[in-house]
Order: structure tokens, then C-alpha cells, then sequence
């Protein structure tokens, strides 16, 4: 290799590994060095240190506590008398922490102060000094303290300072402290604000010149890859901001009611259209001020207890009905549908007001109830004089006008059981229907209404299965207005059949009464609906049945008030069969 080669070769060595050499530094220079680990930096700063006390330069450490215990530790461990060297001022160790207040004006350094606190310390320790050689932790402290534009200035500081006061400053950073993108600007910044750059550990680690071009083409091609990643990240960070614009638009804009919350019914968020509902401002809500209010009701929190269970097994709750409390005091009622959030145990609520329906639907009642009323009198006048022109008519042997007045007989009983219907219906809205509950023996019970029943019907048998040899607590009328509605059904949704089944037995602490039918069944999609107000089933050829729709709903809630439950099971065209059960009569409960 000639001279030339071997100039040009170690001129490139030199351009790719960082100088290591302490006892090479220049009158003034400003380095820094990045690291990984606190090893390695002690053991850098050691050997900056520990060339420069036995060179006889002024050594300053500006430094954390730790950083300073460790160094003079590794010092003492080289044989370097440390405290000797404190002690005729060349070897100067400061507390970084301490120092920055001297010369920090409204969070950045003040360049007057600075060069006041740390330029004298440097002109103490120059003299009769050939060079002085820094350590300084400040610029990294205000960096790790997330100060990011009072590190920079700092840096610059160190620069304007080395101008008139010629030192050697060694700075170090941790690599850690630079993760993220955010940091890009800043950290190229740092590096142009130093003389020469060294790279952390990993680096200067290879041995060789190849193991070097390596790393760097290595370090090349995931730069290249991470900036294609931050440009995909960008686009898709713009698009979910977007989408994110676009959901809290349609939140907040919507005029029906939305909140999100927990499942324990803490509002976490909420539109206006919700907030004006209640009467709350957005800032009471996320305080939790609805919460903390020991006079809020139960039925204030955003979700019931049936609406979490329902999201946690179906996510969501379907529609129900219940109140809120106004900041007022007033209550309101609404209609709620509540969706979990996919991925986490908050959900979105849509509330709509329904005071109004409410308000229709009590007038309703109040006008059902009247006209009822009004109805059931002369329906009573009209039954006894029927009731007169059959036994006298009777006594005349006129058959054919007999048949008749049965004819008229049978049309005012279906028409009072509408009217007593409609009356039960107010009632059970107003929460006026009376209970005068007593012993009910079942069995007795049972046979007297199948025998009623059948006594109306040619075209049924009525079969009465099983005993149960027991007694219920509640209204005796009330229990076989719920058989003879169920037996009535039965015949008439099973025209083309004879029969209709009632079973009745006994179940653990339970009466269990079922009503089983060979009739035109019930579709799937009907059955969670039938127990609803003025509800009706057609059959196949759209063929209606005559009636209100409201006796299931008269007869599950005399069950519900019974303490029982009513249900069915069916399939469309193979009959149906109803279920309501009743709590067995305890002596204990009634003490």
C-alpha cells in the first residue's frame, strides 16, 4: 500500500468511527455523546476525566448526584487522588439540579446569568491551566423534563460562552430519550449545535470496517421503511381524524339524545340534545355532579340493570322505556337504546324524550275509562231487559224469538267483556286495579272454570289433566279471569281442531298451569309481542280474529302482580301452548 493509500484509508476510517482518543482534544471543542446505558457513560466520562487530571487540566463535572458518585468511584479505582485534585481547584464537581436556577429566567436560560454563573467558574479553574474540560448535565435535565426549547438555547449558550472562554464540553444524551418522530426536528438541531457527534454504543462496538457499512446500510434501509411508515400513519391518522370530525358532528348535531357511559351508568360524555333534556351543562356531567347527587333516584343512571345484561351478552340493550330526573326535579320520560362500544366496556345511549306520547296515552286511558263507564250502564239496562223478554217469551213457547233474544244474549256478553276489558286496561295503567288477595285452592279453581268454559263450547273438548293439591295467595276472580281468557284463545285460534289441554301441577315452590291448543300456532317473530297492548296475530290467509288485543297483556300482568310469569311456546300451524305460574301460598309470608 503506498503512502497515499494509506493517508486516504485512515482519513476514511476516521470519517466513519467516532474519535476516541481523550488526549486529543482540541483547545475548544463542544461533543456529544449518545448512549444507551448509564455503564457507558460513566466509563466515557471517566476516561474524558481521568486523561484530562493526569494531563493536568481543570476537570468541572456539572452533573446528577449518581452520575457524580459513580465517576469518582471509577476515578479512585485508577488510582487518581481525587480529593487531592478538588482540593487545589483542579478537579471541580457541581450538582447539575442546583445549578440551572442561577441562570433560568421564566423557563429558558438567560444568557446574561449564564455566562455570570458558569463563565467565572471556567475562569476560576483556568488558571495556570494549559485547557479546561467540562462535563454537563444541564441541557440534559431540561430535556428530560420535557423543556425541549430551553435545552436547545442551552446548547447554543455553551457555544456563544466557548467563544470567550475556551474549553472542551462533553455532552451526553440517552438514545431513549429521542424515541418517536415528534423528536426528529429537535434531535437534528442537537447535533448541529455540536463539533462532532458520537454515536451510542452499539455502534463504536464494531470492530471492522464492513461490520460498520453494514450497520449503516442497515440503519439506512429502516429509515427509509420508517419514513414510509410515518407517511401511511399520516394518511391514515388524517383519515381517522376525519371519520372522528364526522362522528362528533352527527353527535353533536343530532337532535335526539346521545350520552356515552360506563357500564357502571357513569356519563362519560353527552350531545347538547341530551344535556337540554336534563338541564345539565356539559361541564356538571363530566364533573360527575348527576352522580354525586344523593337525591337522584335509582332509575337516573343511564343504563337499568336489564340493558347491561343485554349488552353483555347481545352488546346491545334493544329499546326500553324508563325516567330520567331533570336538574329540576321533574321527571322524564324516555325511550332508550343503548349499543356497547366495540373493544371496551363503554357504550352509546340514544334517548329520546316521550313525555308527549305519555301525556296522549293518559288522556287515552282517562277516555277509555270514562267511555267505559259510560257504556257498562246501559249495557247493564239492556241485559236485564233481555233477561224479562226471555222468560216471558218463554211462557209463550215462541221458539224462534227465543232463539233470537239468545242471538242478542251472546252478542251483549261478548260486548261487556270488552267493556270490562277496556276497564281493566285503564285500571292497570292508572294502577288502579284492586287486589283484595285470599286463599285460592287451585284445584278447585281449575275444574270450576273448565266446567264454565266447556258449557259455552260445542265445538271443544275441554281435557283437565293432573292435581295439584295446593293453594295460591291472591285473587280468586282475578287467576280464572286469567283461564278462562287463555281457554277462550285456545278454542278460538284452533277452529279445525276439537280439543284443547289444560294441565296443572305442582313445581318446587311453584303452581304450574299450561293451556295447550292443536290450533293455527304462533310464529317466532310474534311471540315476544303478543303480551303487548292491542297486539293481534293473522294466520296464514291474513284472516283476522275478533277482539281488542289486550287480554294477554290483562292477563300477564295479573300474573306479574300474582308473583308468577306467563309465556308460550309455539310453532306456526302446530298449536300453542301457555305457561303462567304462581307462588305457592306460604303462612310465613303473610306475618
Amino acid at each position: 500500500m503506498t503512502t497515499t493509500s494509506k493517508k486516504t484509508h485512515a482519513s476514511s476510517k476516521h470519517k466513519l468511527a467516532p474519535r476516541l482518543n481523550w488526549s486529543e482534544m482540541s483547545q475548544s471543542e463542544h461533543f456529544v455523546q449518545f448512549c444507551e446505558t448509564d455503564e457507558f457513560l460513566v466509563n466515557s466520562l471517566s476516561e474524558f476525566i481521568g486523561t484530562g487530571l493526569r494531563a493536568g487540566d481543570a476537570c468541572i463535572v456539572i452533573a446528577t448526584k449518581s452520575h457524580r458518585e459513580s465517576l469518582e468511584e471509577r476515578l479512585q479505582a485508577e488510582d487518581l487522588e481525587v480529593a487531592a485534585a478538588r482540593a487545589r481547584g483542579q478537579y471541580v464537581s457541581i450538582d447539575a439540579a442546583a445549578t440551572l436556577p442561577k441562570f433560568m429566567v421564566e423557563g429558558l436560560p438567560d444568557p446574561g446569568r449564564f455566562t455570570e454563573v458558569v463563565g467565572s467558574m471556567i475562569a476560576r479553574a483556568a488558571k495556570g491551566r494549559r485547557h479546561v474540560r467540562i462535563f454537563g448535565e444541564l441541557v440534559v435535565l431540561l430535556w428530560a423534563d420535557g423543556n425541549r426549547a430551553a435545552a436547545i438555547r442551552l446548547e447554543e449558550l455553551w457555544n456563544h460562552l466557548g467563544e470567550t472562554h475556551p474549553f472542551s464540553l462533553f455532552c451526553a444524551y440517552p438514545m431513549h430519550g429521542f424515541a418517536g418522530e415528534v423528536y426528529e426536528v429537535e434531535f437534528t438541531e442537537i447535533c448541529k449545535q455540536h463539533s462532532q457527534v458520537i454515536p451510542a454504543e452499539s455502534y463504536p462496538a464494531l470492530a471492522s470496517l464492513d461490520e460498520r457499512l453494514r450497520a449503516i446500510t442497515l440503519l439506512q434501509q429502516r429509515a427509509n421503511s420508517l419514513e414510509v411508515e410515518i407517511a401511511e400513519r399520516k394518511v391514515a391518522e388524517e383519515r381517522l381524524r376525519a371519520s372522528e370530525n364526522r362522528y362528533r358532528q352527527l353527535f353533536d348535531s343530532n337532535l335526539v339524545g346521545v350520552f356515552v357511559s360506563d357500564f357502571a351508568g357513569t356519563f362519560l360524555d353527552a350531545n347538547d340534545g341530551f344535556l337540554d333534556l336534563l338541564g345539565y351543562t356539559r361541564e356538571e356531567l363530566l364533573a360527575g355532579i348527576m352522580q354525586r347527587d344523593a337525591l337522584t333516584p335509582p332509575e337516573f343512571h343511564s343504563l337499568s340493570q336489564n340493558a347491561v345484561k343485554a349488552l353483555q351478552e347481545t352488546c346491545s340493550s334493544g329499546t326500553y322505556e324508563k325516567e330520567y330526573l331533570h336538574k329540576s326535579g321533574k321527571r322524564i320520560p324516555v325511550l332508550v337504546a343503548v349499543t356497547r362500544i366495540e373493544h371496551s366496556n363503554t357504550c352509546i345511549g340514544f334517548v329520546l324524550d316521550i313525555s308527549e306520547r305519555k301525556e296522549l296515552d293518559k288522556r287515552k286511558d282517562e277516555f277509555i275509562s270514562m267511555a267505559s263507564h259510560e257504556l257498562k250502564t246501559p249495557l247493564t239496562s239492556l241485559k236485564g231487559f233481555l233477561s224479562l223478554l226471555q222468560r216471558r217469551l218463554a211462557t209463550q213457547e215462541d221458539e224462534k224469538a227465543l232463539h233470537y233474544l239468545s242471538r242478542i244474549d251472546a252478542q251483549v256478553n261478548k260486548l261487556t267483556k270488552l267493556i270490562n276489558d277496556l276497564l281493566d286496561l285503564s285500571e292497570l295503567e292508572t294502577g288502579q286495579l284492586v287486589y283484595r288477595a285470599k286463599r285460592v285452592v287451585v284445584d278447585d279453581l281449575v275444574q270450576e272454570t273448565v266446567e264454565n268454559v266447556q258449557g259455552t263450547t260445542q265445538t271443544h273438548h275441554l281435557l283437565l289433566q293432573g292435581q295439584t293439591q295446593a293453594e295460591v295467595f291472591g285473587v280468586r276472580d282475578r287467576i280464572g279471569q286469567v283461564l278462562i281468557n287463555l281457554l277462550t284463545n285456545a278454542i278460538k285460534y284452533s277452529p279445525h281442531a276439537n280439543t284443547v289441554v289444560m294441565c296443572v301441577a305442582k313445581d318446587h315452590n311453584k303452581v304450574l298451569v299450561s293451556v295447550q291448543d292443536f290450533g293455527i300456532g304462533i310464529a317466532k317473530e310474534h311471540q315476544h309481542k303478543i303480551f303487548e297492548r292491542f297486539y293481534q296475530v293473522t294466520d296464514a290467509e291474513e284472516k283476522t280474529y275478533p277482539g281488542l288485543g289486550i287480554g294477554l297483556y290483562i292477563c300477564c300482568e295479573i300474573v306479574k302482580r300474582h308473583g308468577g310469569q306467563l309465556w308460550v311456546e309455539s310453532e306456526k300451524d302446530e298449536g300453542a301452548t301457555f305457561h303462567f305460574t304462581l307462588p305457592l301460598f306460604q303462612i310465613g309470608k303473610l306475618l
